[in-house]
């Protein structure tokens, strides 16, 4: 009886604290299983994209293991392991036998998708991946410790990256698929039609100012990068056709000019590589260069002026300082604001924007 008794109460214990941690602290759990085992749920993610999984279950939706082992030309055990990670993370999802790609991964992690984002994977895996390994020390010593993973002298990736063509290949190609996003954000939310010369500072490749030549017949645009970026930017403007209004000026935004006769300036994700004391300067640089009415636009992902977050924010900044400059972070819209304001620009305004985007406009 005693025996039944407890077996009863035991069992009436054991459902009470499965019913808690379900309805209570279960997420809680999983954040922190996603936290603590955050490498080895990228590399789940990174392998697959290599193995180009999600493009395969696009074609073939409803394979089985074995089957898409198959078709990899792996075994099936290594294979059933991906799929439990990719499963467990809301990548993929079984029904009966066979696998199916979830909706987001689709847009994201397939070929055919003009989305997709496979471009930035492989940057995180093969150029930030070993660097991060060196964020403690690149906070105990603040810069970027991370570089010693590169060849080179250069104090910044940017330069060391020459040194290797296929590193540097991957990082333009992921560049590229972040500027093709956030680009067509910039051109349907952000009203350009007040203005008749635009310089891009930093403006790569040229997709930006391409797009927004596009939606603004009558805009005039120019790309400030460094010459053999500016290499790349004219050969697309040309593929465009829009060698009449648009060029790309070569120089250092620090040291040179800027384009004369600019009545816009725009930062597309180019604070975030920089301190707090080279943003001021290149917004006093603007405000000394612009016509009165004249804008000075950055245009980034934004860290909550409670700098609790976003999770875009966190993910990013630790990238700027154990690698890519060593002195830059994403910042809060409060800075860019205060930016804006010791510059002299007497109007300032914010727009909040989809994804963790938005854009400070400094109005002289």
């Amino acid at each position: 009886m005693i025996g039944a008794l407890k077996r009863t109460y035991n069992l009436a214990t054991l459902c009470y604290h499965r019913l808690f941690e379900n309805l209570l602290i279960k997420k809680h759990i999983d954040k922190f299983y996603l936290i603590a085992g955050g490498h080895i749920f990228f590399q789940t993610l990174s392998a697959a994209v290599e193995l180009d999984l999600f493009t395969l279950l696009d074609e073939h939706p409803g394979l089985t293991c074995g089957e898409i082992a198959s078709r990899l030309k792996v075994e099936e055990k290594p294979v059933r392991i991906l799929l439990l990670g990719c499963a467990s993370l809301g990548l993929v999802r079984k029904r009966s036998d066979g696998y199916f790609n979830g909706k987001m991964t689709t847009a994201l992690l397939t070929r055919k998708s003009p989305r997709n984002i496979l471009a930035v994977i492989r940057w995180q895996h093969h150029i930030n991946y070993k660097a991060m390994y060196s964020f403690y020390d690149a906070i105990r010593e603040n810069r970027n410790v991370g570089l010693k993973e590169f060849e080179g002298e250069e104090p910044f990736l940017y330069g060391r990256l020459t040194h290797n063509p296929e590193l540097e290949l991957i990082f333009q190609q992921a560049m590229q698929a972040i500027s093709v996003q956030a680009n067509a954000m910039l051109a349907r939310f952000v009203d350009f039609s007040g203005y008749k010369h635009l310089v891009d500072v930093g403006g790569g490749n040229a997709t930006n100012i391409i797009t927004l030549a596009k939606k603004y017949p009558k805009l005039r645009a120019t790309v400030f990068d460094s010459a053999s970026v500016c290499e790349i930017a004219r050969e697309n403007i040309k593929k465009a056709g829009l060698e009449d209004r648009l060029d790309a000026v070569p120089g250092n935004c620090f040291d040179d000019p800027f384009p004369e006769g600019a009545d816009c300036i725009i930062f597309c994700h180019f604070f975030t590589i920089w301190s707090e004391e080279n943003n001021q300067r290149l917004l006093d640089k603007c405000y000394e260069a612009l016509p009165k009415g004249g804008a000075a636009i950055v245009f980034n992902m934004m860290q909550s002026d409670q700098e609790d977050g976003p999770l875009s924010s966190a993910m990013g900044s630790p990238y700027f300082l154990t690698l890519a400059t060593g002195e830059g972070m994403l910042y809060t819209w409060h800075e860019y604001e205060a930016w804006m304001r010791a510059a002299n620009f007497p109007t300032v305004k914010k727009q909040t924007l989809i994804r963790d985007h938005g854009a400070i406009i400094g109005i002289k």
